[in-house]
Parts: structure tokens; sequence; C-alpha cells
């Protein structure tokens, strides 16, 4: 409490400060300014006073108010330069000055003769109203200085008309006292008006300040997060790499078991001792899918991942899966069924190897669970409005089960502190964490409910796929690697500096970039090899953007069908999808121009895949 206490008053001391400093500044620039209007006021009610006034008196208060007006200059004239405030000692002159300057204004009326123009007391109340006034525009900054001014202008002039006595002259002097009251309470109210704006304006200041402060801190902090998320995705790829080699060289020996277990079965043993070289080689073969679950998983951790896209149907997947799992379920006595809705016979774009994969690894844990009753699979594919297919895979099965505290984290229980102990007693947690990152993988989604009625488990995993086409870019059976490949992308920008900010962010996206600045050269590059996708900037140097797309489309091969990523300014989001094009809000950001075009990539699932930081 002590700080915030001292740090209230030291921003009350700064703010006082500001306030003073702003006060005098403003004197010294309305008193520079009222000095020659004072010399020219006073020349022309002179003009009215002359005839009726001795033209001595009359030269003698003109010359004093050119005195006093030169001499106010004088002594704001220093305080014009940065370095010079104005002084205490300046600012008590210049409040003697103004008081004297006040004086001489007041006593106009009283030199009114007899002789005077008729008109020359009326020009006299006018000029004094009109200097008050003034001053209280020019000096409201300093309300003393207003009063210093306006008291002895208007007080005097009003003792004169009440010296005059009757109605109007009583009337006139009441007038001026309430002008000068006036006067005063607005310059009081215009000093209230410039402290509250010195302060706002140090509190924006100390605002700005501190984001400026904390933005510094958090990009510092940012950068950190960084280096260290790098360091640990580094280590993280260097232990699975370690862990793959791991589970190769124990392949070596598990072969060893695996071929000796066979052999003593094909020995002719019976009895107990058969049972054992079964058991031998079951847990073998158990064994060996394990480390095989163990590499794919390193493979992914470390990113040496391959994808073999081809055309397949669930249809086919469905069947696959009947025959892997007939034999065990006509072991245990269980009932299997595969069960297909929508168009399960459209071919589609998908490593059917990997699908398999998590459809088998349901599969075996409902049948390691399973004692008795059935085993159903279901196969869904439903088409979208954008041409793709969900394609959906589901296990069911009567078992035991999975109890609730094995549920919260199911699919991630490797990375917990401890294994919930049905997990470990049925070794599923590294087949479920497989799976999960293999739906991540291919842009899909795993998960479990409990069956009906609480009673045994529904395992399911979702993915989407691009629907075959004969214009489709891959061959069947072509290998997509995900180390390997880098996107080909094309960057229509004339501005050299924007150009250089998408050219680096692709780069970083483990991207071939290839750059144009008009979209004469976008038509020509594109139709003469194939990208992935087309990023086209703000501006071009022979047409506007969006007539590029517009371009782009209307050519006459498949290069027209390149997805476009366009920048826009005035997005209300980061990345909008619209009809032709997927648009990203300017100035571009990386994540944002990754997100627009993993959404203008979405129906390629290699190139989707592919497209990731990698610096």
């Amino acid at each position: 409490m002590g700080m915030q206490a001292n740090r209230a008053v030291e921003r009350d001391d700064d703010i006082s400060m500001r306030v003073r400093d702003a006060r005098l500044r403003l004197i010294a620039r309305s008193g520079m300014t009222s000095g020659p209007m004072n010399v020219l006021n006073a020349v022309i009610l002179a003009v009215f006073l002359s005839g009726g006034i001795s033209p001595l008196v009359l030269a003698g208060w003109a010359a004093a108010v050119v005195l006093v007006s030169g001499v106010r200059m004088a002594v704001l004239l220093p305080a014009r330069k940065p370095d010079h405030p104005l002084s205490p000692g300046m600012l008590r002159a210049f409040l003697v000055l103004s008081f004297m300057m006040g004086v001489l204004w007041g006593v106009t009326p009283w030199m009114v003769g007899e002789g005077a123009s008729p008109y020359a007391l009326m020009a006299a109340i006018v000029f004094i109203g009109g200097m008050t006034a003034g001053s209280a525009l020019t000096s409201a900054a300093a309300p003393t200085a207003v009063l210093a001014y306006n008291a002895p202008a208007m007080l005097i002039s009003a003792g004169y008309m009440a010296y005059q006595g009757g109605l109007s002259g009583y009337l006139f002097a009441t007038v001026m006292v309430i002008f000068l009251a006036v006067t005063c309470k607005l310059a009081r109210g215009f000093s209230e008006t410039l402290t509250d704006a010195v302060r706002s304006n140090f509190e924006l200041e100390e605002a700005r300040r501190q984001t400026e402060a904390q933005a510094a801190a958090m990009t510092r902090l940012a950068e950190h997060n960084d280096l260290a998320a790098r360091r640990a995705e580094d280590q993280a790829r260097a232990n699975a790499a370690v862990l793959a080699n791991m589970s190769h060289e124990l392949r070596t020996p598990l072969n060893g078991v695996l071929g000796m277990a066979h052999l003593l079965e094909e020995a002719g043993l019976e009895g107990e001792p058969a049972r054992m070289a079964a058991r031998v080689r079951e847990s073998g073969q158990s064994l060996a899918r394990m480390l095989g679950d163990v590499v794919d998983v390193a493979r992914i951790e470390a990113g040496h991942v391959e994808l073999n896209i081809e055309d397949m149907t669930a249809q086919a997947l469905g069947e696959r899966i009947r025959r892997a799992a007939e034999p065990e379920a006509a072991r245990k006595g269980l009932a299997l069924t595969v069960g297909y809705e929508g168009e399960t016979d459209r071919p589609l774009r998908a490593d059917a190897g990997r699908l398999f994969q998590m459809a088998q690894i349901f599969l075996t844990h409902a049948l390691r669970t399973t004692s008795e009753g059935s085993v159903d699979v279901g196969v869904r594919t439903q088409l979208d409005s954008a041409g793709a297919a969900r394609l959906r895979v589901t296990v069911r099965d009567t078992g035991e089960g999975v109890p609730d505290s094995a549920r919260t984290r199911l699919f991630d229980s490797l990375a917990q502190d401890s294994v919930d102990p049905y997990i470990r007693a049925n070794g599923a947690g590294l087949g479920l964490h497989l799976a999960k990152r293999l739906a991540g993988l291919m842009q899909g989604r795993v998960g479990y409910e409990p069956g009906p009625a609480q009673e045994g488990s529904v395992f399911w995993f979702e993915v989407t796929l691009p629907v075959s086409c004969k214009a489709d870019r891959y061959a069947d059976g072509e290998t997509f690697s995900l180390t390997n490949r880098r996107l080909r992308m094309l960057v229509a920008e004339r501005d050299a500096a924007r150009r250089s900010v998408l050219l680096g962010y692709l780069k970083s996206f483990n991207c071939v970039v290839t750059c144009v600045g008009s979209s004469t050269e976008l038509v020509t590059v594109l139709g003469a090899a194939a990208y992935d996708a087309v990023v086209v900037g703000l501006s071009l140097d022979d047409c506007e953007p969006e007539d590029a797309c517009d371009d782009v489309r209307s050519l006459a091969s498949t290069a027209a069908m390149t997805p476009v990523v366009r920048l826009a300014r005035d997005l209300e989001t980061p990345v909008q999808a619209g009809a032709a094009e997927t648009f990203v809000r300017a100035p571009v950001s990386a994540d944002n121009l990754k997100a627009a075009l993993v959404e203008a990539l979405a129906s390629d699932l290699a190139a989707s895949a592919t497209l990731r930081r990698t610096a």
C-alpha cells in the first residue's frame, strides 16, 4: 500500500507540473497576441475621444498603453522558447502589468469630456467590454491574470457609471459588475477543463507506455516460449528416433522367439507343452504388434510418416475389416457383423492401410474385452456440399466396457503419470493413442462412448476425404512422404515488402514459392506448371486482385481448379471462406495465412498434412 500511495503522490505531482507548464505556455502565447490588440484598440478609441479631451492627456494615456503593452511583450518574449519556461518572477511581472493595463482601460470613461463626440462614452464602454472579454479568452489559462486585468477595467468604469447616477447609470454599473463575475467564472471553468485535459492526456500517455511495455514483455515471452517449444520439439523428435531404433533392434530377437515357437508347434507337441508353445507364439505376436505401434508413434512424433494415397471405397474397407476379425471372433464364439450406410461404394482418395490400422486397433480391443455376445462394425459415408466425404467407422461390442476412471483421457493415457489399471491390464493405451495420432494425421478425430444401457463400448473414428475424380493429381499407389514433399505456392503481389513477408511465411510452411507481380505473369506461370495453391496479394501491376482471380478461373485447363487464397482488408474474421477463393485479413500474420491455406486445401488430404511450420 505504501508503494501505491507514493506512486499516486508522484502521479499527482507530475500532473500538477504538467498543468502549470501548459498554463504558462498558453499565457506566454496569448500575452504576445494581446499586446498588439491593446495598442490597436487604444489608437481607435483615441479617435473617438479626440476633441473632448486634452491632447496632452490623451497622448499620455495612449503612450502609457503602448508602453505597458510593450513591457508585457518583453516580459513574455523569452518564454516563447521551449527551453525557457515562464518563471514565477516573470509571471508576477505579467500580473502587475496586466493590472496596470486594466486600470488604463478602466479610466477611459472618466476621460470623456463635454466637448467629446456623443459616441465617445459609448465607444469607451464597448471597447472596455471587448478587451475584458478578450482577456477572458486569451488569459483564461490563469484566472488570476484575468482577474488582474478585468477587475480594475470593469470596476473603475462601473464606478464612473454609478457616479453619473440615474437609473441608466446604476443599471450599467450593475451589468459591468455581473460581466466581471461571468468572465472570472468562465476563466475558472476553462482552467478546470485544462486540468482535466492534461490529466486525461497524462493518463493516456501512461496507459500507452504501459501497453508498449506489456507488448514488449509479451513479445519477449513469446520468443522465449517459441524457442522453448522448438527445443522441446527437437528433443521429442530425437527421443522418438531413439525409440524407433530401439523397437527395430528388439524385432531381431523377437523374430527368433516367434520362429522357435512356430517350430515347436510344428514338432508335434501335445498336451500342456503344445499349449505353452501356442501361448509363447500368441504373446510374441502381441508383442510384435505393440512394437509396430511403438514404431508408428515414434515416426509420427519424429515427422517421418508416409501416406499411401490411392482410390479406395468404404465397402472394401469394411470387407477387409470383416476378413481380419472373423477368425478371432469365431474362435471366441462371438457374432461379427459389418453394416454399411450411405454411398459406401463411392471411390475416395485415402490411405486405406492407415484407415484399416485404426479400425483394427478398435477391433482388437473389442475382441479382447468381449467374452460373449457380439461385435458390430458400422461403416458410413456421407457426402457434403464441398465435394468431400466424411467416412465414419464405428466398432460396438457387448464386453465389459470401460470404467469411468479410464474414460477421462482414454486416448492419451500414455501421457499421464499413472496409467489406469483397466488400460494397463488390457494393453490398450498404446493402440488407442496411436489411433488418435493417425486420425489427427488425416485431419480426423476419434471418440468413445458407452454402449446402450451402459453395456459394452463404442469406439469410432471419422475422417474427411476427397472424392476420387479423373482430374485427381495423384496416381493410384503413389506414396506421399510428409517428410520430403514440399508444397508449391505461387504468389502474385506487386509490393516488394508485402511479397517478402508472404515469401517468408510460405517458406516457413515447408513450401517452394514462385513470385510474380502481374496477372499476365500469374496466368503464364500457372499454365506452365502445377501449383498446390495461389496466394493473391493486395496489388498487381496490370489489374485488380479480384480480376486476377477471375483470370485464373477462366483458364482452359485443370489449372483453373487451383485453390486461391486472397488477401483482403476489413474482414470481420481473420479467415473467411468464399465461393471461389479463401480470404485472409490483411495485414496478414503467419497463423492466419496458414489457417487460410488449410481451409483452401481442405479437400486435398496430402497437401493439408504437409502444411506445417518448419522454421
